[in-house]
This record gives structure tokens, sequence and C-alpha cells, in this order.
């Protein structure tokens, strides 16, 4: 029992951000337009201003 005093040590986690690496943004045809509901497109610009905002490498 002496050996469990303080209990087990707690994991240290690091955070990697590596989303960017996978994720890209989704490119429509005229025909993926006319043919999804109006719901399916606003989800897929939020995916794309998403991805702008946050792994779009900036251009200077």
């Amino acid at each position: 029992m002496a050996g469990c005093v303080g209990g087990h040590p707690k994991p240290n986690y690091v955070f990697v951000h590596d989303s960017c690496d996978w994720v890209k943004p989704i490119y429509l045809t005229d025909h993926d337009i006319d043919v999804m509901d109006r719901q399916t497109k606003k989800d897929i610009l939020t995916h794309n201003r998403s991805w702008q905002a946050n792994c779009q490498e900036m251009k200077n």
C-alpha cells in the first residue's frame, strides 16, 4: 500500500494542431451546386471558411 500513496502520476499531454495537414477545402462543380440542398451548401461554406481562417497560409 505504501507504493500507492499519492496515486498515479498524471500524464503530460501536448496538443498538436495538425488537422490542416489532412483537411482541405471542398470544391464543387456547377452540377454539385444545382443538386445539393441549401443546408449542405451552407455546411460546405462553413467548412471552407473555417479552413481559410485556420489553415490557409498568409501570403506576404
